[in-house]
């Protein structure tokens, strides 16, 4: 344990030169609200901007809208067409462009130090009068589609697509974003514009990370963005998932392997327990060579390239799963290897050297995720999208260090409970006889 604290205030000092503990909050005149970490090393500034406008707010007519709306966002704006906006951008050097998940659509934007007014008013004319295009949306929708057809053919996005409605249910979590062909097919330029219009500034996060002072980010952020509709609140999901009866979901296709997903509905990082959590997953299948799957199932008996557990948090549940490929004649022997481990972890006290390792690791290899302007900007935007103190990175190490063998058991007792688990299994032959 000594060794483990001694980790923490390395980890602590670590965060602390990538000034954690300066987080700016840089407020403008006209409203907008920035978190700031001035990284001056490097001639760069990098930003991302999340509006809460992820799959989960779509309708069930408009599946896949949210990323729709992402990529036409270097698809033309203001005076610029689609090519005219990339020339625009190339001619800078500037790095620009937008995704979607769950819960957010983010944009993201790295440009030289020297270029950063040009690049902060490309960005602004993206979010602001982005142009949809009738010929760009049919361009991105059409590429959309190509996409979905394409995951028809790979066993992991089959499976995904199976597993999540499993877990979900009805809930709005459910929803992939990716669209099928029928909703996407039908989306239109003034679907597009109407998603837009989530973006307000009561719906906007900003973090920057780079080489700029606050108040040229102020200054900047007030003449690119300032004339953004303030908006209302930011969107929140307030309806917690229920919990979804176990099933198994079977589905033929003719591949070489079994692609196995097991799992429930798992822990929010406002869980109390979120921390001892992550030091039980870490033991149990969260290092593909340490921990006690990845040392079975694909050491000693070599049925898995990779196999892990991984708890993926969202607003009142996470997802808590176990994930695989293995040969379809070898599907139930390493499905019963990985019930096997769930019921141990659950049923008998982890080991003291599994324990201090599995938190060492946690400790030691923290500053990696700090370790470039990027992580540093993703996991800003996280602490913000999550309703995440600027202390969060703090505070992180401190709080695995602060977990016992003792929470182990409890949190394993708390969360993992293999005969509700839904198991989706898609391949041929004898993996699909698997229980």
């Amino acid at each position: 344990m000594a060794d483990v604290q001694a980790d923490v205030r390395d980890v602590s000092e670590t965060a602390a030169a990538f000034r954690t503990a300066e987080i700016e909050e840089v407020v403008t005149p006209k409203g907008l609200t920035a978190w700031l970490i001035r990284a001056p090393n490097l001639p760069m500034v990098s930003v991302e901007i999340n509006f809460r406008a992820g799959a989960m707010l779509e309708t069930e007519d408009k599946r896949g809208l949210a990323h729709l709306t992402a990529a036409l966002m270097d698809e033309g704006a203001g005076p610029y067409d689609a090519r005219q906006f990339r020339e625009e951008l190339d001619a800078i050097g500037a790095r620009f462009g937008a995704s979607t998940d769950t819960q957010d659509l983010s944009i993201n934007l790295t440009t030289l130090t020297e270029h950063k007014e040009r690049a902060f008013e490309l960005m602004g004319l993206a979010i602001t009068k982005p142009r949809f295009d009738a010929d760009a949306v049919a361009r991105m929708r059409d590429a959309m589609m190509a996409d979905i057809r394409q995951g028809d053919e790979e066993p992991s996005s089959v499976a995904w697509r199976l597993f999540r409605p499993a877990i979900y249910g009805s809930h709005a979590y459910a929803n992939s974003g990716e669209g099928t062909l029928e909703t996407v097919s039908a989306l239109t330029p003034d679907d597009a514009r109407q998603w837009h219009m989530r973006f307000t500034k009561a719906n906007m996060m900003i973090a920057v990370v780079g080489d700029i002072s606050p108040d040229a980010l102020a200054e900047l952020l007030d003449r690119t963005l300032g004339d953004v509709p303030a908006g209302t609140e930011r969107a929140v999901m307030r309806d917690v998932p229920a919990v979804v009866p176990p099933t198994i979901i079977r589905k033929q296709m003719d591949v070489p392997q079994g692609t196995v997903l097991l799992g429930q509905l798992g822990l929010p990082r406002t869980d109390p327990d979120f921390y001892a959590m992550l030091v039980m997953n870490e033991i149990l299948g969260g290092g593909v060579l340490t921990s006690r799957l990845g040392a079975d199932v694909r050491e000693k008996h070599g049925l898995a390239y990779g196999v892990n557990s991984v708890n993926a948090p969202l607003p009142h549940a996470g997802m808590f799963y176990v994930s695989l490929a293995t040969g379809n004649d070898t599907v139930a022997k390493a499905l019963g290897l990985v019930r096997k481990h769930l019921n141990l972890i659950r049923d008998e006290p982890v080991t003291k050297e599994e324990f201090e390792d599995a938190k060492a690791y946690l400790v030691g290899s923290f500053p990696l995720r700090l370790d470039s302007n990027a992580k540093l900007l993703n996991m800003m935007a996280m602490m913000q999208s999550e309703n995440l103190p600027r202390t969060y990175l703090n505070d992180w190490p401190r709080k695995i260090a602060a977990v016992t063998r003792e929470d182990i058991q409890r949190v394993a007792k708390k969360l993992i409970r293999p005969g509700d688990m839904t198991l989706v299994v898609v391949g041929n032959g004898k993996a699909l006889d698997a229980e």
